[in-house]
């Protein structure tokens, strides 16, 4: 008996056959209380004290009469069942044939520990009492050891799903909440609660720009709902945030800093130091419901603590049902089947509130330093513009559509990646790989980062001034011949002379001109057309003779640089651009990545390789460049394609740059499968609504 939580047993009698005292001394250490009361009395309360145990000695009449009573005392929780009854018969009441039936039917499912019939005499009534207390007791011992057990390995199982989540590498503050607030109502059967978790644990850092520091120490604290479970009816919080100036429950426990319970003022509450019960006061004001079916009879509430003390939130539970079966659907399942919280409860809800503020610890670290490296990563976005100020915007717009089409992958049910899935930090990796890959960019030489067409502007000036130079000493030459022919011949100049050299140096103007006219043709980075190249190959086998010196149009390396067949760069250059993706990779080796974001220096190694091994810097073929590279490869061709802000060049139309990217496909330098899911999912789309949602802007600010 030891191991019973039991101490005491109440004798009620509602029907007394003997006048007497029982001397029960001999029954173990239990304390027995006699007790007289009348049927017309306050019968069965609902809820039983747990530690006590109680037989009600009544007649089969008042049995039977009160039997609806009964039911529901039996059926309103475990500890409604450490009652028993023992049905006596008197005399003067003599039982019917019929009610000996319904109560012998009724007494075989409610309790019913023993049916004595008059006459019966004193001793045979001791001996039915003594064995019926041994009976309630020893079924009792075993329904709460049963229940305790069960009780044990449900907190156990909690606590093991709470730690598990802890420590989980994909951990997210707000499944966390849902599994404490969700473990803690399980535990103690509340039939609501909430999380409340302060405002801006996760906000971003105010703006200084737009808030003074005035205002950031006036800034009152709020707490919003995270979380919210219901079980019986709807419930819901009057306001989104609760700060103490207007919530007493929440001021309460900043100002003490301690957990809140309240029963109702005929309750007690446990002599515990941290609980403050709070008392003459309508409950949880801050709570609205349907008053005509509903109302708060208990509820706890503790503060959620970060190690370093601060309070980040609150966790509140309501009602506290008797078994997990209770549905509080009007006032009188409240009045019958809500119990106050436990001193049990109370500690193991402050167990849990103190590891969600570990866990929110542990978030809010990681969040800081997430912010960190958002502003990391916004910082050397910034370094990479003011490098090359043409692609502004690139990498946010390549980040958007990788990530678009990660997110395409992951709804793909048909395909060679129908198998593929990305979680959510894998789609991170993604972001961030595509919001740096061009960064290396900062170590390209940045005439060279920035080069729109073929010459340099110095260049071109240089052979222009070539040019003229070589037609003034054409035009000094013809009109030194010609004044020398005359002062030998001492001859007078003659109009028709002066027409005729005109004209002469006329031509070799407008010869310079169209030469130079094709120079600046040439000098565009788009494809060169065999016509252009054999022009230039014409120049640059002109010589110009003066005198007794020949010079050429053009230098050999102005040739080889305005001989390029598409786009701007010599091979030199393109070498030294190229090398970029290398800069990049060294750079981003050199973080200490998370576990989770290792991949990010591979997958920007590789989003200029090509599935045939034309790409760069590796020739890196097929299977050996990450998925996420070859995903990359697609966004950042689509983007330069389809960018409206590149002074160099128009923007394609979609549908061509899709043609486009088609034909690579077809020449096996991009991955088919991807290319297919990126135009079915119309990943290209999301920059497009983006481009002309900024021209909307742009042109309702002129």
């Amino acid at each position: 008996m030891t191991i019973s939580p039991f101490n005491k047993i109440e004798i009620v009698f509602l029907y007394k056959p003997y006048d007497i005292q029982f001397p029960f001394s001999d029954i173990s250490d239990l304390k027995i209380h006699l007790i007289e009361k009348d049927i017309n009395d306050e019968f069965l309360n609902s809820i039983t004290n747990p530690e006590v145990l109680k037989i009600y000695i009544l007649t089969p009449q008042q049995y039977f009469k009160n039997i609806d009573k009964i039911k529901r005392h039996y059926n309103s929780g475990t500890n409604a069942k450490h009652s028993g009854f023992i049905l006596v018969e008197n005399p003067r009441d003599l039982p019917t044939i019929l009610l000996r039936k319904k109560v012998s039917n009724i007494y075989k499912n409610i309790n019913v520990l023993g049916n004595l019939r008059s006459p019966i005499s004193r001793n045979q009534f001791f001996y039915e009492i003594r064995n019926s207390i041994y009976s309630l007791f020893l079924n009792s011992s075993y329904e709460y050891l049963e229940s305790f057990s069960f009780l044990r390995e449900l907190e156990s199982r909690a606590m093991k799903d709470i730690s598990k989540a802890m420590t989980n590498k994909s951990f997210y503050a707000k499944d966390f909440l849902d599994l404490v607030l969700k473990k803690s109502m399980e535990i103690t059967i509340a039939d609501a609660g909430f999380i409340l978790i302060k405002e801006d644990i996760f906000a971003e850092p105010p703006n200084p720009k737009e808030m003074n520091k005035i205002q950031i120490l006036n800034k009152p604290l709020k707490f919003i709902q995270k979380s919210k479970i219901l079980n019986s009816q709807k419930i819901f919080l009057k306001r989104n945030t609760l700060d103490p100036n207007h919530s007493r429950i929440t001021k309460s426990m900043i100002e003490n800093k301690s957990g809140v319970s309240w029963f109702d003022d005929n309750i007690n509450l446990p002599n515990k130091e941290k609980i403050i019960a709070l008392k003459k006061a309508s409950p949880l004001p801050e709570i609205d419901f349907d008053a005509k079916t509903y109302k708060i009879k208990s509820y706890c509430a503790f503060p959620i603590h970060l190690p370093s003390g601060e309070i980040e939130g609150f966790i509140i539970l309501i009602n506290k049902r008797i078994s997990e079966d209770n549905i509080l659907t009007k006032h009188s399942d409240i009045d019958n089947y809500v119990s106050k919280f436990s001193s049990h409860d109370l500690n193991l809800l402050e167990s849990f509130t103190n590891q969600a503020g570990i866990a929110l610890e542990h978030s809010k670290l990681i969040s800081d330093l997430k912010k960190v490296f958002e502003s990391f990563t916004a910082a050397s976005i910034i370094a990479i513009e003011s490098r090359d100020p043409t692609t502004k915007g690139h990498s946010e717009r390549v980040a958007t559509l990788t990530v678009g089409l990660a997110e395409a992958i992951n709804n793909t049910k048909n395909g060679v990646y129908s198998s593929l899935e990305f979680s959510k930090i894998q789609v991170e990796e993604i972001r961030y790989a595509s919001l740096l890959h061009d960064f290396g960019k900062i170590g390209v030489r940045e005439h060279i980062l920035n080069k729109e067409k073929k010459l340099f502007p110095f260049e071109l000036e240089k052979i222009q001034s070539r040019f003229l130079m070589l037609q003034d000493k054409l035009h000094i030459n013809i009109l030194e011949k010609y004044i020398s022919n005359l002062m030998a011949k001492k001859e007078i100049p003659k109009q028709e002379d002066f027409e005729k050299h005109k004209q002469e140096i006329l031509n070799i103007s407008n010869k310079f001109t169209k030469y130079f006219d094709v120079i600046l043709d040439v000098n565009e980075p788009a494809l060169l057309s065999q016509e252009f190249f054999d022009k230039i190959s014409e120049i640059a086998a002109t010589k110009i003779i003066v005198g007794d010196n020949s010079y050429s149009l053009l230098s050999e390396k102005e040739i080889e640089i305005l001989s390029i067949k598409k786009g701007s760069l010599s091979q030199a250059e393109r070498l030294e651009i190229e090398s970029h993706v290398t800069h990049s990779y060294n750079f981003l080796i050199q973080i200490p990545w998370s576990s989770e974001l290792r991949d990010i220096p591979e997958i920007v190694y590789g989003h200029h390789e090509r599935l045939d091994g034309s790409g760069y810097p590796r020739s890196l073929k097929g299977k050996n460049i990450p998925v996420q590279a070859k995903m990359m490869a697609i966004t950042d061709i689509f983007d330069a394609l389809v960018a409206q802000d590149r002074p160099y060049k128009k923007a394609i139309p979609y549908d061509r740059a899709l043609n486009i990217l088609e034909a690579e496909v077809k020449h096996g330098k991009l991955d088919g499968d991807l290319f297919k899911i990126f135009v079915e999912a119309k990943v290209g789309q999301l920059i497009l609504n983006q481009n002309a949602e900024k021209e909307i802007k742009n042109s309702s600010v002129a």
